[in-house]
């Protein structure tokens, strides 16, 4: 019976050192878990501060650089870019443009000069990666804003025939200027509706139907929207119906417009002529030349020509290592394709609409893809002749 309450007490006491071991663990747990997140919780604390402060910095200076800017931008210059963010739609002005291009170049031209520092590239080429990036910076808003006034004025151009024959048609209808105006912006017109709206709120408040047309021509960068503007007031002033004039100058438009698609099939040959320059002839002759290089190279190398030269009696042929090493050739290549690239864009741009800012959107892909033509018909060569290498 004493041996029994022994065991019970053994048995007890062991119980009790095993379930409270078991809770010191469990609250040492517990305990660590709420450090570990209390220290997560003022880390992401002090690191979203930090972001607050580096945001509110950048809008601090973002708000005090285009008073800087102001009295340092030529009158001339501050105008034409205003105009140009007008023709553009975009609400901002030519101090804050300015102001944000200013503060992006510097942040560029930073992180450039630290991954050329990081990578350890040559100065030459590392300056040289500095002031393109800096280039590409400052170039790249303003074929932004020429890009979009050109897709709104092409967007106007192409609508326009539809609305004025909605005109007429409202006008002969019995409707006014101002309600025939109104009812024919519709919202899928896109950026015309929206001028048109303007000009029938301004002859509401009063202003000259000529005059508020008029007014459409500086908020759209079209050469066809100001010529049939003019020749709708002067066919106004001449005493002709007005929707008389608006069907003769759909009709025109319309008219235009088939020349243009005719002339862009016919001109059709030589985009595709281009192409193939760019995308196979040029990357394919370029990786000969650079194959060429690499073996006479090799060949010069392995031969000692110079030694050669030394001890070779004197003659009329002379012997000496090519003026260009085969790296040297390979970066010429791609520098030269994507020149190329770039101008046979603009060019195809010019054939289809006659500007050759509508080719700046093909220079990208263009460029990617007649580099990487040339890198790779490069490895074919390479594994081509690659036996004769290994003499």
């Amino acid at each position: 019976m004493a041996d029994k309450i022994l065991k019970d007490r053994e048995s007890n006491v062991l119980d009790d050192m095993i379930g409270g071991t078991v809770e010191f663990l469990s609250d040492t747990a517990v305990q660590l878990v709420e450090a570990v997140l209390w220290a997560v919780n003022r880390i992401l604390f002090v690191f979203i501060k930090l972001i607050k402060l580096i945001i509110g910095s950048f809008k601090l200076i973002m708000k005090h650089i285009p008073r800087i800017v102001t009295p340092v931008m030529p009158e001339k210059s501050r105008s034409g870019l205003n105009q140009t963010l007008i023709y553009a739609g975009v609400e901002m002005t030519a101090e804050e443009v300015v102001s944000i291009t200013l503060v992006y170049s510097l942040v560029v031209v930073t992180i450039t000069y630290l991954l050329t520092v990081f990578f350890g590239t040559g100065s030459l080429i590392g300056t040289a990666l500095i002031i393109v990036s800096f280039i590409i910076v400052w170039v790249a808003p303003f074929i932004l804003l020429n890009m979009l006034s050109s897709n709104r004025a092409v967007s106007v151009e192409t609508t326009l025939p539809e609305i004025l024959n909605m005109v007429a048609q409202n006008i002969t209808a019995g409707m006014t200027s101002y309600n025939a105006l109104w009812n024919s912006a519709r919202p899928e017109f896109g950026p015309l509706a929206v001028e048109i709206q303007e000009v029938a709120k301004a002859t509401l408040t009063g202003m000259p139907l000529m005059d508020a047309l008029m007014g459409m021509t500086n908020h759209i960068d079209s050469v066809r929207l100001t010529r049939v503007i003019r020749l709708m007031i002067q066919g106004m002033k001449s005493g002709g119906e007005l929707p008389t004039v608006l069907y003769a100058i759909s009709n025109d438009m319309r008219a235009e417009d088939n020349l243009k698609k005719q002339m862009a099939a016919e001109t059709s040959a030589q985009t595709v002529f281009i192409l193939f320059a760019i995308v196979i002839g040029a990357p394919l002759l370029f990786a000969v030349s650079t194959e060429f290089v690499t073996i006479f190279s090799t060949m010069m190398t392995k031969l000692n020509v110079e030694e050669l030269a030394k001890n070779s009696p004197q003659s009329m042929i002379s012997l000496s290592q090519l003026a260009i090493s085969p790296p040297e050739f390979k970066l010429y290549s791609v520098v030269t394709l994507g020149i190329s690239s770039f101008f046979a864009s603009l060019f195809m741009g010019v054939l289809k609409t006659g500007k050759a800012i509508d080719g700046i959107t093909s220079i990208p892909p263009l460029v990617i893809v007649s580099i990487t033509a040339y890198l790779v018909l490069n490895f074919g060569m390479n594994t081509l002749f690659a036996g004769m290498l290994n003499f």
